[in-house]
C-alpha cells in the first residue's frame, strides 16, 4: 500500500514564472536540511533545469546516503513528475520507490497555486508503518519549506 502526502503553496507571480522557478531551481538550494530529513548537498547527472522526459540524476544527501531521480513527466508551464529510486541509507530497506508530481494553476492575474504530492511505495509490508510515521510526520514541513523558496525565488524574479 502507498502512502502520499501533498502540500500546496501560492505564489504571487504568473504560473510560467513559478513553473520556470521551480524547475530550474538548483536542487542543492531547494532541497535543505528539515528535522531528521536531509539535505542535498551534491547532484551528479543532469545539473540544470528540468526539461526533458528521461532526464537523471543522482542526489547526495547530508546524512551520506543517495537517491537515483528521474524525470517522468513534463508539460511546460503546468506540470513535471519525477521517480525516485535506488534508495541508500535510512530509506534503502523502507521505500521501494517514490513519485513527486508538481502542478501548477494560475488561479488569478498573478496568482499561482502549486501542489506537491509524493506518493512512496514501501519495500515490503513490514516498512509500511515506517514510512507512514516519516512521511506523515516530517516531510509535511520538508516539502513546505521547499516550496516557500520556490514562492520566494518566483516573487523576486518579478521584481526590477
Amino acid at each position: 500500500m502507498s502512502v502520499q502526502i501533498s502540500v500546496t503553496e501560492y505564489a504571487d507571480a504568473p504560473a510560467a514564472r513559478v513553473f520556470d522557478a521551480a524547475a530550474s531551481m538548483d536542487a542543492r538550494a531547494l532541497i535543505q536540511k528539515h528535522g531528521p530529513l536531509p539535505a542535498i548537498l551534491e547532484v551528479e547527472g543532469h545539473d540544470a533545469p528540468w526539461s526533458t522526459i528521461g532526464e537523471v540524476r543522482r542526489h547526495r544527501l547530508s546524512d551520506n546516503s543517495s537517491v537515483r531521480e528521474e524525470l517522468i513527466g513534463f508539460t511546460r508551464d503546468k506540470t513535471f513528475a519525477y521517480r525516485l529510486t535506488e534508495f541508500t541509507g535510512l530509506f534503502a530497506p523502507l521505500v521501494a520507490e517514490a513519485r513527486a508530481d508538481w502542478h501548477f494553476t494560475q488561479r488569478a492575474a498573478g496568482r499561482t497555486r502549486i501542489d506537491w504530492t509524493y506518493v512512496f511505495t514501501p519495500a515490503g509490508a513490514l516498512s509500511e508503518p515506517f514510512v507512514w510515521f516519516i512521511v506523515k510526520l516530517f516531510w509535511p514541513g520538508y516539502l513546505k519549506s521547499a516550496l516557500q523558496r520556490v514562492k520566494e525565488k518566483a516573487e523576486e524574479t518579478g521584481q526590477l
